[in-house]
């Protein structure tokens, strides 16, 4: 009865009884899926991997070994949008945010995946295709590397002037 006369109450007043979101999606290339997979493994076994790519969904296998060296994978399902046409049509967009996990024994699964959705933002370069955070970039940029071709002195990354993008890395800002 509570319940019909909440709903009740909600239509008259104009407002359906609808949940409210308005969040941030975070999108990432396949390919950046796949640097943050091996960015994020290796830590205490840990192990992330791509496995499938199908049209419509990516999975990743999360992996962690238990003291008798047996491997527990979960997989995790994300959506994804495929790649634009042209040479990164290959290339899904992936949203970074679960559809389901695979192999959840505990329904906790999602926690395992998240340092790979907390995984900082990676830049690749171009000329050795090494991945790297912004903080990694502005530690390897000087006025000698990354900006020498440039007709201006700032960030290959966030483009903000160099002496003022260090000095936020400085501090801990970046």
């Amino acid at each position: 009865m509570g319940l019909r006369l909440a709903v009740t109450l909600g239509e008259k007043e104009g407002c359906a009884m609808k949940t409210q979101s308005d969040q941030k999606v975070r999108v990432v290339s396949l390919t950046n899926l796949e640097a943050m997979c091996n960015r994020v493994s290796g830590v205490m076994c840990h192990r992330f991997k791509v496995t499938k790519v199908s049209r419509s969904r990516v999975h990743v296998t999360y992996s962690n070994e238990d003291e008798w060296a047996t491997a527990h994978p979960m997989i995790a399902v994300y959506p994804c949008i495929p790649g634009y046409s042209g040479s990164d049509a290959e290339n899904p967009r992936i949203i970074l945010e679960l559809l389901h996990v695979l192999h959840d024994n505990g329904n906790e699964g999602w926690q395992a995946f998240m340092p790979l959705t907390d995984c900082p933002t990676l830049w690749r370069s171009p000329g050795d295709d090494t991945w790297r955070t912004h903080a990694e970039v502005l530690c390897s940029i000087g006025k000698d590397i990354g900006c020498a071709d440039r007709d201006r002195d700032t960030c290959v990354v966030c483009d903000l002037p160099l002496a003022h993008a260090a000095k936020m890395f400085q501090e801990g800002g970046v």
